[in-house]
């Protein structure tokens, strides 16, 4: 049986380490983490459960320049520490929310550089599943909101 791992959530809350594992970047993946499509990158793939109901997958994915410094990265075991403050101890990078505005973000944004931007990255499907919109939003430090509607059947 996989090792249950607990999360800072609700009680009984807990994920599952489906896979650990080197594959080729898919195209999307290797314009997020600025590689080639192709390039060796890690996936690891949970599924998180309340009790015995699943409430949710996710699966983040690293370099292999990370993934040489922090390798537990390759195990399908609990990262206890939180893969993010784990990458972070091994490779001296940590998580920021916000990054510099470009001169054109500025300029829209009517902001005096530099200033620290959010971006957030979204794609809508249609009901028969496919891909409907994909938007890129930028907000300035401090205003970053997102209210959305959607269906969530077919």
């Amino acid at each position: 049986m996989r090792e249950r791992m607990p999360l800072a959530r609700t009680a009984g809350e807990y994920a599952e380490v489906l896979s650990a594992e080197m594959v080729p970047a898919p195209e999307d993946v290797a314009m997020a983490l600025d590689v080639q499509p192709g390039d060796l990158v890690v996936r690891r793939r949970r599924v998180t459960f309340e009790g015995e109901t699943p409430t949710a997958t996710s699966c983040g994915w690293f370099t292999s320049e990370v993934a040489d410094a922090a390798p537990r990265l390759l195990q399908r075991e609990r990262v206890r520490e939180d893969t993010t403050r784990y990458v972070e101890m091994r490779t001296g990078r940590g998580p920021c929310t916000a990054r510099p505005a470009s001169a054109e973000e500025l300029e829209l944004l009517r902001l005096t550089g530099p200033e620290a931007v959010a971006e957030s990255r979204h794609v809508a499907y249609c009901a028969e599943g496919r891909p409907l919109t994909y938007e890129v939003g930028i907000s300035p430090a401090g205003r970053w909101a997102r209210t959305e509607e959607y269906a969530m059947g077919r």
